[in-house]
């Protein structure tokens, strides 16, 4: 018998699941990143919270500690404030001594349908919704020259590569990988465009709305219509907002003159009984120009400037009126 040796296997770190809410961003609007999925998460683990950033030599990300993260903290939750464009999100969590990690998170994405000066996603037909047989090329336009197009599609992440091919910066997609998922670009140095939300219809017998791929700006005109697999518009369709069907008889468009709040949610279309899939349309608030700060000023000291006016004409007829008696008035005593 040789000298017995005693082994330690340590455990498998686990992965933690990561979930952001809400998925799509709202103007000044926060983000709840909630890290799930650890047994025992009282007994002593920090949770650590990363931005994800595109790695140039790969098609995954690189992380970078969130700066309010550094020391990590005891609750799984944390609440960001994040600016109107797309961003990625990990988590991770430790305890003990020496500190013990878990693997990261698999990224979540938080998705901004507003084109960014610097960075944003153009779709060519100029819509969301597409047969899975039609051409479709998506264009990413900014200051970086190198992007990659990334898709999500339920838990699946992937780039063109997988499912098109890319020229330049533009994405050709292969029809018999063309799935629905949320489209958006990347560059090396970081940018994130904005991202549309891709529904793919597979009954080539059924309409497809034409909506806006881009938010719409309060007060705007916004025309919906329904078309074929070879072009056609549809005279006789009826329009539903939220499921709910808004005029009773047939149409040929669905014409808003003026958008609002109120016509913010899912649209689709109804032909001869068949639906279209749904398709989410954004408005956003119209950016009122700034009042200027000299306006509330001028409120109040241009009446003073009047009647401080007023008594100096008052004075000077006083004076011309004493001038003219020579003192004798008894107002001239004073």
């Amino acid at each position: 018998w040789s000298d017995s040796v005693r082994l330690t296997v340590k455990p498998s770190p686990p992965q933690p699941v990561l979930s952001v809410s809400p998925l799509w961003l709202n103007p000044g609007a926060s983000v709840t990143l909630s890290c799930e999925g650890l047994d025992h998460q009282s007994a002593g683990w920090r949770f650590f919270w990363y931005k994800a950033v595109p790695d140039p030599s790969s098609s995954s990300y690189t992380y970078e500690l969130l700066p309010d993260s550094t020391n990590g903290t005891e609750q799984n939750s944390f609440i960001i404030n994040v600016s109107t464009d797309t961003a990625g999100f990990v988590c991770r969590a430790g305890r003990g001594e020496p500190e013990f990690y878990t693997h990261y998170s698999k990224p979540e994405f938080v998705w901004s349908a507003d084109p960014h000066p610097a960075a944003s996603l153009s779709v060519n037909p100029d819509r969301v919704q597409h047969f899975r047989s039609e051409s479709v090329s998506l264009s990413c336009e900014g200051n970086s020259a190198k992007w990659r197009v990334m898709r999500f599609m339920e838990t699946e992440l992937s780039n063109c590569s997988y499912w098109g091919n890319l020229t330049g910066t533009t994405c050709t997609i292969n029809p018999n990988r063309f799935n629905s998922g949320v489209y958006w670009c990347e560059s090396k140095s970081g940018e994130f465009s904005n991202a549309v939300n891709i529904t793919v219809q597979d009954d080539s017998s059924a309409p497809l709305l034409l909506s806006p791929v881009h938010p719409v700006t309060e007060g705007d005109p916004v025309t919906l219509r329904c078309r074929d697999k070879t072009q056609n518009l549809f005279s006789n369709v009826f329009f539903y907002h939220n499921d709910k069907l808004l005029h009773n008889d047939s149409r040929e468009e669905l014409k808003i003159s003026a958008v609002s709040k109120s016509d913010e949610g899912f649209y689709k279309c109804q032909h001869s009984g068949k639906d279209s899939p749904r398709s989410w349309m954004s408005v956003r608030a119209t950016v009122s120009s700034p009042v200027s700060s000299s306006f509330p000023v001028m409120l109040i000291v241009g009446p003073v400037v009047g009647i401080v006016f007023i008594i100096l004409i008052i004075l000077l007829i006083l004076l011309w009126h004493c001038r003219q008696s020579k003192g004798e008035n008894f107002l001239c005593s004073y």
